[in-house]
């Protein structure tokens, strides 16, 4: 070391006992050492202020204690504290007490003991440590603070607070050219309205729009969410959840591999593997898109739609249509309605209609345009067909406007039983009674204890009952005004005698849970 600097080391320490800091010769002194670095692309931490400096020498290297009102500035951070040392051959700043890192209007770093290497430009600083951004706060025990990657972090536990959110992970990043927030290891994320725990979550502070990846759960009083990856846009309220996605709400379960939902709409939208899931009914709907409505209690789904109901005896109803179309009625029950190819598959009835309503409460199936229903060995046909199916069983069905009943006994014989209105019992789920309202007409064929057929019976007749035993014609009462004949079969051809109506729908009729997606 030169006299010149010498004597300015000694001249300074004098000085600053007796005034108790002059900015202007600590600057000449930063500026002296600034020359004599070894490296000159290396820029020294400059001493802007403190009320007492006094330098020393350890074991040859050389030190300055800086104490009161201590501000040093590197490179564009300003730093803050209660006191420092600063090792001159390291470019080395160990600070105390009410420690403030200052970068510009991007960052505010404080805490109680830092060490800060210039040559390196990072800061580690530590006890009762917080990181403010203009949206959160950090807290933490440690957080180093790398400016050359502009980045700070910490890797053991940390908590952030904001107006409304509380958040502790195990690790963290602060991303200072982005603003944004990383999250990794048992995050928790908590406000008013739900709780979300993520592996990996990334908080962007000027978007405000959170990612979460990993398996994550978002718990509120009125759903339950998980998914593998997703976003939340908090500004518009909205957000979407990917991969293994499922939401809970009240009774419902809804699936799919992406899940987008606007939460003051009350509107989502599934896409991939869609299922909704009536957990009080035992009724799931597919299909491969769906929107909702009112937290699940609307939905519309659509591509390879189906229905399937399990009953409490183990049977299940698959039902298929292009769309299915859930609502609430005035009494506030679900009525789902289904639109265009419809099909359903049951055990013991079969059914095919363009479309139909089927409301949960009641278990009933409307069925409009064309409807025709297969049980055991009977075709049902009619303009408009109602299915009351409880439980367990088939109670009822009602068959309104060009109703006919038909069986069949071989290629070219037909029993059928046809009027304006009729209804059907069922018992042990098979027809078993047919009751004909009004004007009814019935061709038949009768037969012997052996089975063999007597003749073709023609009947007209005002209210008719028809009782079915072992799925045959068992007995018919004619109550008003029956007209009929029994012609042997040798002098008619029982093809050319059709009611009006007629037709043998055998080729639509699915067997098994499959071909409702035929659309035969």
């Amino acid at each position: 070391m030169n006299l010149l600097l010498h004597n300015i080391i000694i001249s300074t320490q004098k000085i600053l006992n007796k005034t108790r800091g002059c900015l202007l010769l600590l600057l000449v002194v930063s500026h002296t050492y600034a020359q004599n670095t070894p490296n000159d692309s290396v820029k020294v931490i400059d001493i802007y202020n403190a009320d007492m400096l006094t330098g020393y020498n350890v074991k040859g290297k050389s030190f300055q204690k800086l104490v009161g009102k201590v501000v040093l500035h590197h490179e564009g951070a300003m730093m803050f504290c209660d006191s420092a040392i600063i090792s001159d051959q390291d470019n080395l700043a160990r600070a105390y007490g009410h420690i403030h890192i200052q970068q510009g209007d991007s960052l505010d770093l404080y805490g109680e003991e830092m060490e800060y290497d210039g040559n390196k430009r990072i800061a580690i600083l530590k006890k009762k440590v917080r990181l403010i951004d203009k949206q959160i706060t950090l807290n933490s025990e440690q957080i180093t603070y790398d400016r050359n990657a502009g980045l700070a972090y910490y890797s053991d536990s940390s908590s952030t607070i904001t107006q409304n959110d509380q958040l502790t992970s195990k690790k963290g990043y602060y991303y200072i050219s982005k603003k944004e927030f990383a999250f990794k290891g048992d995050v928790v994320l908590k406000n008013s309205e739900y709780t979300l725990y993520s592996d990996t979550m990334i908080y962007n502070t000027v978007t405000d729009v959170t990612y979460f990846k990993g398996p994550s759960t978002i718990v509120s009083p009125q759903s339950y969410i998980y998914c593998e990856n997703g976003w939340y846009d908090k500004p518009n309220d909205r957000a979407q959840f990917n991969k293994n996605a499922y939401v809970i709400a009240e009774n419902n379960i809804l699936k799919g591999d992406s899940l987008y939902y606007e939460r003051q709409k009350g509107y989502g939208r599934a896409i991939g593997n869609v299922s909704i899931e009536d957990t009080v009914e035992n009724v799931t709907v597919y299909g491969q898109y769906a929107e909702t409505q009112r937290n699940i209690e609307r939905y519309l789904v659509t591509d390879s739609a189906q229905m399937v109901q399990v009953f409490d005896i183990g049977d299940t109803l698959f039902m298929h249509a292009d769309t299915l179309l859930a609502i609430q009625d005035t009494m506030d029950r679900r009525v789902l309605n289904c639109f265009h190819h419809v099909k359903f598959y049951k055990s013991d009835m079969q059914g095919a209609c363009d479309s139909l309503t089927y409301t949960q409460a009641d278990s009933l199936l409307r069925m409009f345009y064309k409807p025709v229903i297969w049980n055991e060995e009977n075709q049902v046909t009619a303009e408009h067909i109602i299915v009351n199916i409880g439980k367990s069983k088939i109670y009822w069905m009602e068959m309104l406007t060009t109703a006919l009943i038909i069986s069949q006994e071989d290629s070219v014989m037909f029993n059928q039983i046809g009027g304006d209105i009729m209804k059907g019992y069922f018992k042990d789920n098979n027809l078993s009674r047919v009751d004909v309202f009004g004007s009814g007409k019935t061709i038949y064929f009768p037969k012997e204890d052996d089975g063999t057929i007597i003749g073709m019976n023609i009947v007209d007749c005002i209210d008719i009952t028809i009782l079915i035993e072992a799925k045959t014609i068992e007995k018919i009462i004619f109550k008003k005004k029956p007209e009929g004949v029994l012609w042997p079969l040798e002098k008619v051809n029982p093809a050319d005698y059709k009611l009006d109506g007629f037709e043998w729908l055998i080729h639509r009729r699915p067997k098994n849970r499959w071909e409702i997606f035929s659309r035969s």
